[in-house]
């Protein structure tokens, strides 16, 4: 067995861990490798959002927290339904609002957070070349600027998508046995 499916086996609670960052930092990349290791859910915050406020973001148009509001709900009744069910979840998720955040992660007793973080221009060359994605590279700078600082209040892993997939699996695995 493995470190990570040692330690989502091993937890009395569930557990979710929230892959976050800005649009093109690999969430949805990382999170679903940690979900096939791990055998947690996996959970894409994307799927969650109205097909108006996919087609605004299409346009280039950022979301306000007021059109942000409803998509979050549904993000956190999934995931209370899921934690209530006794399974852990892997949520890719931007995660740029604390008040958002602290939503998110209320929704289990048991959680962590991982911070993706690359250098701007990176993203962008992510972004440029992602095809299967509704979210335009025109939107990096405005979702950089909402990025709000994270508080202390849940454990947070903050990893360089500079790094493999490999590198950050280690190091997120590491991180997963100071946890326990």
């Amino acid at each position: 067995m493995s470190l990570l499916e040692n330690a989502a086996h091993h937890r009395l609670q569930p557990l979710l861990v929230v892959v976050m960052g800005v649009s093109g930092t690999g969430k949805s990349t990382l999170a679903n490798e940690i979900a096939q290791r791990s055998g947690l859910t996996y959970v894409d915050a994307d799927s969650f959002h109205s097909a108006e406020a996919i087609a605004q973001m299409s346009q280039g148009i950022p979301l306000t927290d007021t059109q942000r509001a409803p998509w979050i709900g549904r993000i956190y009744n999934y995931l209370c339904e899921h934690e209530s069910s006794g399974k852990g979840c892997i949520l890719a998720y931007s995660g740029l609002k604390q008040q958002h955040r602290n939503l998110i992660f209320s929704a289990y007793k048991n959680s962590a957070g991982v911070l993706l973080q690359a250098d701007p221009d990176l993203i962008t060359e992510r972004l440029a070349n992602r095809r299967d994605h509704f979210m335009p590279a025109q939107l990096l700078s405005s979702q950089l600027a909402e990025m709000e600082p994270f508080d202390n209040k849940t454990p947070l892993l903050r990893l360089n998508t500079a790094d493999s997939v490999e590198q950050l699996l280690v190091q997120f695995s590491d991180f997963v046995d100071l946890l326990n």
